[in-house]
Protein backbone atom coordinates (compact mmCIF):
# COMPACT_ATOMS: atom_id res chain seq x y z
CA UNK A 1 0.00 0.00 0.00
CA UNK A 2 2.87 2.37 1.24
CA UNK A 3 4.66 1.64 -2.58
CA UNK A 4 1.28 2.86 -4.20
CA UNK A 5 0.78 5.98 -2.51
CA UNK A 6 4.23 6.93 -2.90
CA UNK A 7 3.57 6.47 -6.91
CA UNK A 8 0.20 7.88 -7.19
CA UNK A 9 2.03 11.01 -5.27
CA UNK A 10 5.00 10.85 -8.21
CA UNK A 11 2.36 10.61 -10.38
CA UNK A 12 0.70 13.46 -9.51
CA UNK A 13 2.98 15.91 -9.56
CA UNK A 14 4.32 15.70 -13.07
CA UNK A 15 5.78 18.59 -14.96
CA UNK A 16 3.04 20.46 -15.92
CA UNK A 17 1.76 20.24 -11.82
CA UNK A 18 5.00 21.11 -10.85
CA UNK A 19 5.40 24.15 -13.43
CA UNK A 20 1.42 25.70 -12.00
CA UNK A 21 3.03 24.86 -8.13
CA UNK A 22 5.98 26.78 -8.83
CA UNK A 23 3.65 29.56 -10.17
CA UNK A 24 1.56 29.79 -7.17
CA UNK A 25 4.35 29.67 -4.91
CA UNK A 26 6.43 32.76 -6.40
CA UNK A 27 2.72 34.31 -6.65
CA UNK A 28 1.92 33.90 -3.47
CA UNK A 29 5.35 35.07 -2.24
CA UNK A 30 5.18 38.29 -4.00
CA UNK A 31 1.59 39.53 -3.14
CA UNK A 32 3.18 39.61 1.14
CA UNK A 33 4.53 43.27 0.85
CA UNK A 34 6.43 43.58 4.01
CA UNK A 35 6.98 46.98 3.77
CA UNK A 36 3.74 48.17 5.12
CA UNK A 37 3.03 47.89 9.09
CA UNK A 38 2.94 44.42 11.01
CA UNK A 39 -0.69 44.41 10.96
CA UNK A 40 -1.75 45.20 7.62
CA UNK A 41 0.81 42.73 6.64
CA UNK A 42 -0.49 39.87 8.67
CA UNK A 43 -3.69 40.57 7.41
CA UNK A 44 -2.56 40.37 4.03
CA UNK A 45 -1.84 36.45 4.46
CA UNK A 46 -4.91 35.55 5.21
CA UNK A 47 -6.59 37.78 2.68
CA UNK A 48 -4.27 36.89 -0.26
CA UNK A 49 -4.15 33.30 0.46
CA UNK A 50 -7.96 32.88 -0.04
CA UNK A 51 -7.46 34.97 -2.94
CA UNK A 52 -5.02 32.30 -4.42
CA UNK A 53 -7.52 29.69 -4.02
CA UNK A 54 -8.14 29.64 -7.72
CA UNK A 55 -4.58 29.17 -8.35
CA UNK A 56 -4.63 25.95 -6.05
CA UNK A 57 -7.88 24.77 -7.24
CA UNK A 58 -6.17 24.74 -10.89
CA UNK A 59 -3.35 22.81 -9.67
CA UNK A 60 -5.34 20.20 -7.61
CA UNK A 61 -7.94 19.60 -10.54
CA UNK A 62 -5.13 19.33 -12.96
CA UNK A 63 -3.55 16.89 -10.89
CA UNK A 64 -7.57 14.66 -9.82
CA UNK A 65 -8.74 15.03 -13.76
CA UNK A 66 -6.60 12.60 -14.94
CA UNK A 67 -6.41 10.14 -12.08
CA UNK A 68 -8.32 6.97 -13.85
CA UNK A 69 -7.57 7.82 -17.01
CA UNK A 70 -4.31 6.08 -17.48
CA UNK A 71 -5.65 3.19 -16.36
CA UNK A 72 -8.45 3.80 -18.49
CA UNK A 73 -6.53 4.37 -21.63
CA UNK A 74 -3.89 1.72 -21.32
CA UNK A 75 -6.69 -1.18 -20.61
CA UNK A 76 -5.02 -1.63 -17.16
CA UNK A 77 -7.83 -1.50 -15.11
CA UNK A 78 -8.95 -4.89 -16.94
CA UNK A 79 -5.30 -6.75 -15.15
CA UNK A 80 -6.09 -4.35 -11.84
CA UNK A 81 -9.09 -6.15 -11.32
CA UNK A 82 -8.30 -9.42 -11.85
CA UNK A 83 -5.98 -9.32 -8.86
CA UNK A 84 -7.15 -8.91 -5.88
CA UNK A 85 -4.63 -6.37 -4.52
CA UNK A 86 -5.43 -4.40 -7.25
CA UNK A 87 -9.04 -4.63 -6.23
CA UNK A 88 -8.72 -3.76 -2.67
CA UNK A 89 -5.85 -0.81 -2.97
CA UNK A 90 -5.49 1.13 -5.72
CA UNK A 91 -8.79 3.14 -4.96
CA UNK A 92 -7.82 3.99 -1.47
CA UNK A 93 -4.07 4.48 -2.51
CA UNK A 94 -5.29 6.89 -5.04
CA UNK A 95 -7.14 8.31 -2.22
CA UNK A 96 -4.83 9.12 0.09
CA UNK A 97 -1.70 9.60 -2.77
CA UNK A 98 -3.98 12.51 -4.07
CA UNK A 99 -5.20 13.90 -0.78
CA UNK A 100 -1.33 14.02 0.58
CA UNK A 101 -0.48 15.99 -2.92
CA UNK A 102 -3.13 18.08 -2.57
CA UNK A 103 -2.20 19.14 1.22
CA UNK A 104 1.06 19.59 0.11
CA UNK A 105 0.84 22.46 -2.07
CA UNK A 106 -2.02 24.00 -0.72
CA UNK A 107 0.06 24.05 2.64
CA UNK A 108 3.15 25.19 0.83
CA UNK A 109 1.88 28.21 -0.79
CA UNK A 110 0.29 29.11 2.84
CA UNK A 111 3.78 28.49 4.46
CA UNK A 112 5.55 30.62 1.86
CA UNK A 113 3.31 33.37 2.42
CA UNK A 114 3.41 33.14 6.39
CA UNK A 115 6.19 32.84 6.43
CA UNK A 116 8.02 35.22 4.46
CA UNK A 117 6.23 37.85 7.01
CA UNK A 118 6.86 35.99 10.30
CA UNK A 119 10.74 35.90 8.98
CA UNK A 120 10.45 39.86 7.81
CA UNK A 121 9.19 40.88 11.34
CA UNK A 122 11.60 38.04 13.66
CA UNK A 123 8.01 36.53 14.78
CA UNK A 124 7.11 39.66 16.20
CA UNK A 125 3.39 39.87 15.87
CA UNK A 126 2.05 36.38 16.08
CA UNK A 127 -0.15 36.87 19.50
CA UNK A 128 -2.33 39.33 17.70
CA UNK A 129 -5.62 39.51 17.78
CA UNK A 130 -7.42 39.20 14.54
CA UNK A 131 -9.57 42.17 15.35
CA UNK A 132 -6.82 44.10 15.01
CA UNK A 133 -6.63 43.00 11.23
CA UNK A 134 -8.33 44.90 8.34
CA UNK A 135 -9.42 41.65 7.21
CA UNK A 136 -11.01 40.56 10.55
CA UNK A 137 -11.99 44.08 11.85
CA UNK A 138 -15.73 43.67 12.44
CA UNK A 139 -15.61 39.70 13.50
CA UNK A 140 -14.20 40.97 17.40
CA UNK A 141 -12.12 37.96 17.18
CA UNK A 142 -9.76 37.29 19.95
CA UNK A 143 -7.70 34.22 18.12
CA UNK A 144 -4.51 35.12 17.36
CA UNK A 145 -2.32 35.42 14.22
CA UNK A 146 -0.58 32.00 14.72
CA UNK A 147 -3.48 30.41 16.36
CA UNK A 148 -5.48 31.23 12.85
CA UNK A 149 -2.59 30.05 10.86
CA UNK A 150 -2.26 26.30 12.84
CA UNK A 151 -6.79 26.48 12.13
CA UNK A 152 -6.30 27.40 8.66
CA UNK A 153 -3.75 24.91 7.90
CA UNK A 154 -5.39 22.25 9.30
CA UNK A 155 -8.43 23.08 7.84
CA UNK A 156 -6.43 23.30 4.35
CA UNK A 157 -6.03 19.57 5.05
CA UNK A 158 -8.93 17.99 5.62
CA UNK A 159 -10.18 20.38 1.98
CA UNK A 160 -7.81 19.31 0.38
CA UNK A 161 -8.61 15.48 0.74
CA UNK A 162 -12.41 17.10 0.74
CA UNK A 163 -11.73 18.29 -3.18
CA UNK A 164 -9.24 14.97 -3.59
CA UNK A 165 -12.62 12.72 -3.38
CA UNK A 166 -14.62 15.34 -5.23
CA UNK A 167 -11.95 14.81 -8.29
CA UNK A 168 -11.51 11.08 -7.92
CA UNK A 169 -14.75 10.55 -8.35
CA UNK A 170 -15.21 12.68 -11.51
CA UNK A 171 -12.48 11.21 -12.97
CA UNK A 172 -13.36 7.31 -12.22
CA UNK A 173 -16.68 8.23 -14.51
CA UNK A 174 -15.00 9.96 -16.99
CA UNK A 175 -12.63 8.64 -19.80
CA UNK A 176 -11.60 12.23 -20.20
CA UNK A 177 -10.12 14.64 -18.10
CA UNK A 178 -12.09 17.58 -19.49
CA UNK A 179 -15.53 17.05 -17.29
CA UNK A 180 -13.71 16.87 -13.67
CA UNK A 181 -11.36 19.64 -14.70
CA UNK A 182 -14.53 21.81 -15.86
CA UNK A 183 -16.61 21.26 -12.65
CA UNK A 184 -13.44 21.26 -10.92
CA UNK A 185 -13.12 25.12 -11.73
CA UNK A 186 -16.71 25.63 -11.02
CA UNK A 187 -16.40 24.80 -7.48
CA UNK A 188 -13.72 27.06 -6.97
CA UNK A 189 -15.09 29.96 -8.94
CA UNK A 190 -18.58 29.96 -7.72
CA UNK A 191 -17.89 31.52 -4.34
CA UNK A 192 -16.39 34.69 -5.54
CA UNK A 193 -19.54 35.13 -8.00
CA UNK A 194 -21.02 34.73 -4.03
CA UNK A 195 -18.47 37.06 -2.33
CA UNK A 196 -18.91 40.05 -5.20
CA UNK A 197 -22.60 39.84 -5.04
CA UNK A 198 -22.12 39.79 -0.79
CA UNK A 199 -24.07 36.72 -0.33
CA UNK A 200 -22.05 35.74 2.63
CA UNK A 201 -24.53 33.83 4.45
CA UNK A 202 -24.46 31.14 1.52
CA UNK A 203 -20.43 31.85 1.11
CA UNK A 204 -19.55 30.76 5.18
CA UNK A 205 -21.40 27.54 4.15
CA UNK A 206 -19.39 26.01 1.23
CA UNK A 207 -16.65 23.98 1.91
CA UNK A 208 -14.37 26.23 0.15
CA UNK A 209 -15.04 28.54 2.93
CA UNK A 210 -14.42 25.66 5.48
CA UNK A 211 -11.07 24.58 3.86
CA UNK A 212 -10.33 28.17 3.65
CA UNK A 213 -11.49 29.04 7.29
CA UNK A 214 -10.16 32.32 7.60
CA UNK A 215 -13.43 33.28 5.77
CA UNK A 216 -15.47 31.85 8.57
CA UNK A 217 -14.14 34.02 11.54
CA UNK A 218 -13.95 37.18 9.02
CA UNK A 219 -17.66 36.73 8.63
CA UNK A 220 -18.46 35.73 12.28
CA UNK A 221 -19.65 32.40 11.18
CA UNK A 222 -21.66 30.15 13.63
CA UNK A 223 -20.67 27.11 15.24
CA UNK A 224 -23.38 25.35 12.69
CA UNK A 225 -21.17 26.14 9.82
CA UNK A 226 -17.68 24.66 11.27
CA UNK A 227 -20.07 21.24 12.08
CA UNK A 228 -21.23 21.58 8.26
CA UNK A 229 -17.72 21.62 7.24
CA UNK A 230 -16.80 18.59 9.19
CA UNK A 231 -20.16 16.58 8.64
CA UNK A 232 -19.21 17.37 4.51
CA UNK A 233 -15.54 16.42 4.79
CA UNK A 234 -16.64 13.19 6.85
CA UNK A 235 -19.44 11.69 4.65
CA UNK A 236 -18.21 13.03 1.36
CA UNK A 237 -15.06 11.26 1.85
CA UNK A 238 -16.54 8.15 3.06
CA UNK A 239 -19.51 7.99 0.03
CA UNK A 240 -17.20 9.28 -2.99
CA UNK A 241 -14.50 6.92 -2.38
CA UNK A 242 -17.40 4.33 -2.26
CA UNK A 243 -18.61 4.96 -5.57
CA UNK A 244 -15.25 5.49 -7.32
CA UNK A 245 -14.30 2.70 -6.34
CA UNK A 246 -17.56 0.70 -7.61
CA UNK A 247 -17.32 2.71 -10.46
CA UNK A 248 -13.60 2.13 -11.68
CA UNK A 249 -14.27 -1.90 -10.69
CA UNK A 250 -17.23 -1.96 -12.62
CA UNK A 251 -15.14 -0.47 -15.79
CA UNK A 252 -14.56 -2.68 -18.23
Amino acid sequence: MFSLIKWEIKKNLRIGVLATWVFGLLIGYATIRTTFNINDVYADIFSKYFGLAPIMGLIMFTMFSGSFVLEYNSSADGLIKASKKGKDQLVLAKFIGSGISASIINLSILMTMAGKAILAFKFNGLDLPLKSLWYFGNSGSNITVLQMILIVSLTVILGSFLFSAIGLYFSSISKKATMPFIFGGLMMGIPYLLELRGNHETLINLPISGMYSQQLIRYAAPLSSWIVFMGIVLVLNIVLYNLSKRRFLREI
